[in-house]
């Protein structure tokens, strides 16, 4: 997770000791995952608990640019991409955060940090945790916590775990490398369209879910053509959102505490407010959750089974016509947050991604600063086609609710595409608010 701020950017030395103060009682971040020996299929990964944390190893800086007034998004986004490349290194807690000091000052001096962790330490709701309590805020954290799913009297099909290892379609296949690469970008959405596309339905509007689903299955028909060319058209065409599993108790918990909810996205509708209705539709009632639940049911019981067993049914999870469109929302506690005076400007999340053939869209809000990532294990130029097919989609929406006008000044900031590798890092995994 990437933070954008205005200001003046701290030192290093002052950088480690704030982390030394702020997190240096979290027995998580001193934690060392062991890999499990020969023969790996029948043994577990283990935790080891480190006494002392090298903040030198874990705490750096470098200097590149930062992005300001439509300056500097494609340098950036290129060392975002590397980085989400990158594994983190193993014989120490796996975890870095990185502080980026602008190569050349401008009219306004502008940093970041970015928070990289290993998602078997913490979920992104952790790192979301752990940056908010490493700033300053201008008021208490508050707020209600949100599922983004809209609970209605209707009746839903509990879903039964072993439901979650069938496959669906796959995305068609694009032209361009034969071996697919990952894929990087991100844009900064006009506030008043995505509010305005909020309001396309009537009563209380669409949740982030909702809206997020929608939009991803029309952008999806924007950039692959009309679905009923698409192969396996007998088929769904699944998408997922992640579900917080925390209890109202356990919300400054830090850890690896979510399920997944997967369900066929509407690609074949054409109209976008069609499709938006067909995801609250989708998402009404206790059935989200309770597949949520279900989900989790299948994995836990497999691991008392065993790692193999483990290992056995996340295998489909790593098809690519299994839940090929991954979609999270991720919303910011109040504020406003700084550090050391400098104010927090955008937040901008990356995604993990393992499977060929398959993309994640993460849609945040911060202080109605809202921003769109796009992580795609698919041919370069692709996760940029649909971050900007996102923000048409958006667009349609917005345009059919009265009264809407975007501020001419409100321009989206737009993060070019770019190449990754290999993703070390965990995408937060929030529920939208209503």
């Amino acid at each position: 997770m990437a933070l954008l701020f205005t200001g003046t950017p701290p030192s290093l030395a002052d950088l480690r000791a704030r982390v030394a103060d702020r997190w240096g009682g979290i027995p998580q971040l001193r934690r060392v995952l062991l890999r499990p020996g020969p023969p790996s299929w029948l043994r577990r990964h283990r935790w080891h608990h480190s006494e002392d944390v090298d903040l030198g190893a874990h705490v750096a800086e470098v200097l590149a640019a930062v992005p300001s007034d439509g300056m500097g998004q494609e340098a950036f986004t290129g060392l975002l991409a590397r980085l989400i490349t990158q594994p983190v290194p193993g014989g120490r807690p796996p975890w870095r955060l990185l502080l980026v000091r602008p190569g050349q000052k401008g009219s306004q001096e502008r940093f970041a940090l970015i928070l990289t962790a290993h998602h078997a330490l913490m979920d992104g709701r952790s790192l979301e945790r752990l940056l908010s309590g490493l700033l300053d805020s201008g008021s208490e954290r508050g707020g209600t916590t949100h599922r983004g799913v809209r609970t209605t009297p209707a009746a839903r099909d509990a879903g039964r775990p072993l439901d979650t290892l069938r496959c669906g379609r796959a995305l068609p296949r694009l032209r361009g490398p034969v071996r697919p690469e990952r894929d990087f970008a991100w844009s900064g959405l006009d506030t008043d369209t995505v509010q305005a596309a909020r309001r396309a339905l009537p009563g209380l509007g669409a949740t982030f879910n909702e809206l997020l689903l929608a939009a991803s299955a029309g952008a999806l028909r924007a950039v692959h053509g009309p679905p009923e060319r698409w192969p396996g058209a007998a088929r769904p065409l699944y998408g997922m959102f992640s579900v917080d599993l925390r209890t109202p108790e356990q919300s400054e918990e830090l850890g690896n505490l979510l399920s997944v909810v997967r369900l066929p996205l509407p690609v074949a509708v054409d109209d976008p407010q069609e499709r938006l209705r067909a995801c609250r539709e989708l998402l009404a009632g206790p059935g989200p959750l309770q597949r949520a639940h279900a989900t989790l049911d299948l994995v836990n019981a497999a691991s008392r089974i065993g790692p193999w067993a483990l290992r056995l049914v996340s295998i489909p999870a790593a098809l690519p016509n299994w839940a090929p469109v991954a979609c999270t929302v991720i919303t910011w506690p109040r504020g406003p947050w700084s550090l050391d005076g400098a104010a927090l400007e955008r937040v901008i999340p990356l995604a993990p991604l393992q499977t060929r053939g398959t993309v994640r869209l993460t849609l945040t809000d911060y202080a109605r600063a809202f921003t769109l990532t796009v992580t795609g294990h698919t041919p370069e130029g692709h996760a940029r086609d649909l971050a900007d097919a996102f923000e048409r989609e958006l667009a349609s929406l917005a345009h059919g609710v009265p009264a809407f006008s975007a501020r001419p000044g409100d321009r989206p900031v737009t993060g070019l595409g770019h190449r990754a590798d290999r993703c070390a890092m965990d995408v937060p995994d929030r529920r939208g608010r209503p």
